[in-house]
């Protein structure tokens, strides 16, 4: 359980950064060249929270599909191992967006608070600390890896699966340490932009 948490911690991680390089402040695909929806069904799917956007259409399937990946390289599909993969991709989409916040300069946790996050301003925010997006993926996630379980017959599957989160907590506050250095970096390497010296053309 400990490599699980371990990876699944680096996999968000890394996502969050990649996703900070192309949306810097603009978070929620505010400014990337995709479309954006928030009508018809969507407004029905999201509550009129927040718009669908091509970008987050396709990177969840891309992330659902490589989740999956294990059952196309042999090991078997069941029930019971599906729900685990998707209590896995539900966690790792909470704690990837959390770590977003956490490593962007233009946010940090100073700045995670409703009235700053507009993709998150008509959301619930559970003891206005996080939004209840998250508290409500974690509890999705708990009850998928109950389910689980319960197939397998071996409770024990499950407070498997509660170290693993507890880990993941942990990971994710030590990793709020590191962030004043990522930050010092991502600003020292915009200090000098060398497109110039390429042959770009189009």
């Amino acid at each position: 359980m400990l490599l699980t948490a371990a990876y699944l911690f680096l996999l968000s991680l890394l996502f969050a950064l990649l996703e900070i390089e192309m949306e810097g402040a603009y978070g929620w695909a505010e400014k990337l060249p995709t479309w954006y929806r928030n009508s018809g069904f969507v407004r029905f799917l999201f509550a009129g929270r927040k718009p669908l956007t091509g970008y987050h259409l396709f990177m969840n399937i891309f992330i659902l599909a490589a989740f999956h990946l294990g059952f196309f390289i042999g090991v078997p599909w069941s029930l019971a191992a599906e729900l685990r993969v998707l209590s896995l991709f539900i966690l790792f989409l909470a704690v990837e967006d959390f770590l977003w916040f956490v490593f962007n300069p233009h946010y940090g946790l100073r700045n995670f608070k409703k009235e700053k996050i507009w993709w998150h301003h008509d959301c619930a925010w559970l003891f206005w600390l996080v939004p209840l997006d998250y508290a409500t993926g974690i509890m999705l996630t708990v009850l998928l890896s109950y389910l689980s379980a319960l197939l397998l017959g071996d409770l024990a599957a499950l407070y498997g699966w509660l170290e693993t989160l507890g880990v993941i907590l942990i990971l994710v506050f030590l990793s709020s340490l590191l962030a004043p250095l990522y930050k010092r970096w991502y600003e020292r390497m915009r200090t000098k932009d060398e497109r110039g010296q390429t042959k770009i053309f189009h």
